[in-house]
């Protein structure tokens, strides 16, 4: 059995974060309270960044609503390598004041953006087996990371499950693309599981924590990345750690979502 209590992952070298204008050059409604947009920086290139990282979007203080300058972090959902411009899928939250401003936004129109950010990347080397498990736009950071497998290579070396939770088919959203890769890559298993699904629905039911409690995980040799609400990432954490995966080990990486 592989020993990998001392694991230490490679860092990649990050971009320092900055803040660039930018303008939306895409605006697509996925489902009927989930928005994909993207931004793409004025007057000058893209930024790098690595696959799971964030952006945040610059909210202008409003003096006469006493509002005061806010940032509103959006993960990616585009791997660095797709386009020269930055994509995120965002859940609308009803009278939200960045929902609001969302919807207003149409291609054209002027923003400023800070990035990138945040610490939500692959752990290399890899593991034998990667897991990344998410509950509604948390699928959008792991979808990157998937794609930099696919990109890679990587993903014909691993055993790699993706496990992704959501209430009803009505909040499923780019899936052709993920089911195309699990068809393609043998090694790759995507499962979209739903907590309350219709009569019709012929997929996994249930939860993404009550499949993973009746998974046999191989703990000694696995990573796994979660993102998603809080209350999900919280009993994943303590299911792993109660069966020996230690966070020390950099193998436990999530990033919370408060939607």
């Amino acid at each position: 059995m592989t020993d990998f209590i001392r694991f230490e992952f490679e860092r990649p070298k990050v971009e320092r974060p900055r803040q660039f204008d930018a303008r939306v050059v895409l605006k697509e409604w996925l489902t009927p309270d989930t928005l994909k947009i993207g931004f793409e920086p004025t007057g000058a290139a893209m930024f790098p960044f690595e696959a799971g990282q964030y952006v945040s979007l610059v909210l202008d203080a409003d003096e006469e609503r006493g509002l005061r300058r806010e940032l509103r972090p959006y993960s990616m959902w585009n791997h660095p390598d797709e386009f020269e411009y930055a994509i995120t899928i965002a859940k609308m939250v009803e009278d939200g004041r960045c929902t609001s401003w969302l919807k207003g936004l149409e291609p054209g129109a002027s923003l400023q953006l800070v990035g990138p950010l945040g610490a939500f990347y692959l752990r290399r080397p890899l593991h034998p087996h990667l897991y990344f498990v998410a509950t509604g736009t948390g699928l959008v950071p792991l979808r990157a990371m998937v794609k930099e497998m696919v990109s890679s290579g990587e993903l014909r070396d691993h055993d790699v499950t993706l496990l992704w939770g959501c209430r009803s088919e009505a909040d499923l959203f780019e899936t052709a693309e993920l089911q195309r890769w699990s068809e393609r890559f043998e090694r790759f298993t995507f499962i979209p599981t739903l907590s309350r699904p219709s009569e019709s629905w012929a997929g996994a039911r249930g939860r993404v924590t009550e499949h993973l409690r009746q998974w046999d995980l191989p703990i000694d040799d696995m990573q796994i990345y979660l993102c998603g609400n809080g209350s999900m990432i919280d009993e994943v954490v303590e299911l792993v750690e109660s069966r020996g995966l230690n966070r020390r080990t950099r193998r436990l990486v999530y990033e919370k979502y408060f939607d």
